[in-house]
């Protein structure tokens, strides 16, 4: 079982850690990337309960909502930066924003406009975008109301700076992205064991509660209801979900947690050992290797400033190539799960032109490496889908695994 007092921190350093993060990001992030986006002011305005998705990473932990309504603004004018908070007055932001909003004197409105014409900026970034929800956070009512305190200044929408922000991690966060990786990891391991699993009773469905409670356990969130399936010998071509799990079984599960403020994503297979057997079928394990393969012909792809389409298109076409009959669905993940960035494909959309991937690959960025092959098992005399799942980082121009070794790993479950 997992020791929640070593693999978990305190809240308090919790929020202590995801501060430093947060100050950093404000200082140092956020300005570079008004820079490469031209944007010298960039308004994130939102609503309690229907906050900006972004506004939760720019808030301090301490801040789990908005205040009624609420506005940070990022500056950068003549290479001088600030972020000004226009929120309801909060201790919470002071080490991060100048506060610019006193109720007691002006409405928010008024505060909002007064910065505006302090700051007198030329491109002034809001998030309004096709792009997905992520990055559409400004709702119409207050799309309206900021157009009060633009005194006639035009808007930029369609700006990639909330993308930018959202997808790029800083290195302290890829260092605890690795150990919250871990856990995630150690959990599906548990759940791969005889204490969990006896082949003739447990059902898929006990897994999956099983994995809740103990991400529940830990004080941590599932940031989606954890699935668990079969494939097997004398089965339907298709996964069996709500089933009794049964020696023979290849069980496949998919579980993603949140911790610190990111998300993981991960897929990883198990065999339910017969009476005899000490391994896997070799057709098994040899359908493990070929996935293994795709994994690493789309990371050999992933080549900063490539577009999500053009990596799924160069890898998928290399797999084919080498027989595979490939499936891809890689999606940018961190403070989402399914974050901003580019999609390398879709589950249902095995295509280069997707809107959704569009976007370019850039450096400092994690994404949950989704595919599948379907592969031939001479022991079962029919075909199998192998699906795995790794969440990544791109980092120094080249994709790295948090899990290097475990990703190649069909586990053993060996029931008495």
């Amino acid at each position: 079982m997992l020791n929640k007092s070593t693999d978990i921190l305190p809240v308090r350093e919790q929020y202590a850690l995801r501060d430093q993060w947060l100050a950093k990001r404000i200082k140092t992030l956020v300005p570079m990337l008004m820079k490469e986006c031209a944007v010298d002011l960039w308004i994130v305005f939102c609503s309690e309960y229907n906050e900006d998705p972004l506004f939760r990473s720019l808030a301090p932990a301490r801040v789990q909502y908005v205040s009624r309504t609420g506005c940070l603004l990022f500056s950068l004018k003549n290479g001088v930066f600030e972020a000004i908070s226009c929120c309801r007055p909060n201790g919470a932001y002071r080490p991060f924003y100048r506060q610019a909003y006193d109720p007691k004197t002006q409405t928010q409105i008024e505060a909002i406009a007064r910065v505006i014409e302090e700051k007198d900026p030329q491109a002034i970034a809001v998030n309004v975008s096709d792009a997905g929800g992520i990055t559409d956070g400004l709702s119409k009512s207050l799309f309206g109301k900021l157009q009060q305190a633009l005194g006639g200044r035009p808007l930029i929408t369609d700006s990639p700076l909330a993308m930018r922000v959202c997808e790029t991690r800083l290195d302290e966060e890829l260092t605890m992205y690795r150990h919250i990786y871990e856990i995630a990891c150690r959990i599906q391991q548990e759940a791969y064991s005889p204490q969990v699993i006896r082949p003739g009773v447990t059902t898929t469905a006990d897994v999956e509660y099983f994995i809740l409670q103990r991400i529940s356990d830990m004080g941590l969130s599932a940031w989606f209801t954890p699935d668990v399936d079969v494939q097997r010998e004398d089965g339907p071509a298709a996964r069996l979900s709500d089933t009794v799990i049964q020696k023979g079984d290849l069980l496949h599960t998919d579980m993603g947690i949140t911790y610190m403020g990111l998300c993981t994503d991960s897929q990883k297979l198990a065999y339910v050992l017969k009476d005899g057997e000490e391994t896997a079928p070799a057709g098994l394990l040899a359908g493990m290797k070929q996935g293994n393969r795709f994994q690493d012909l789309v990371r050999e792809e992933m080549l900063e400033g490539r577009t999500g389409n053009q990596i799924f298109e160069a890898s998928v076409k290399r797999a084919r190539e080498e027989g595979l009959r490939p499936m891809l669905y890689t999606h940018p993940i961190g403070v989402f799960g399914h974050s901003a960035g580019p999609n390398f494909g879709l589950y249902d959309q095995q295509s280069s032109s997707l809107a959704c991937g569009m976007p370019v690959l850039h450096d400092h960025t994690c994404y949950a490496l989704e595919l599948n092959v379907l592969e031939k098992v001479p022991e079962w005399n029919k075909d199998v889908w192998f699906y795995i799942e790794e969440t990544i980082l791109f980092a120094g121009g080249k994709a790295e695994f948090f899990d290097p070794e475990g990703r190649k790993e069909i586990r053993l479950i060996r029931c008495e």
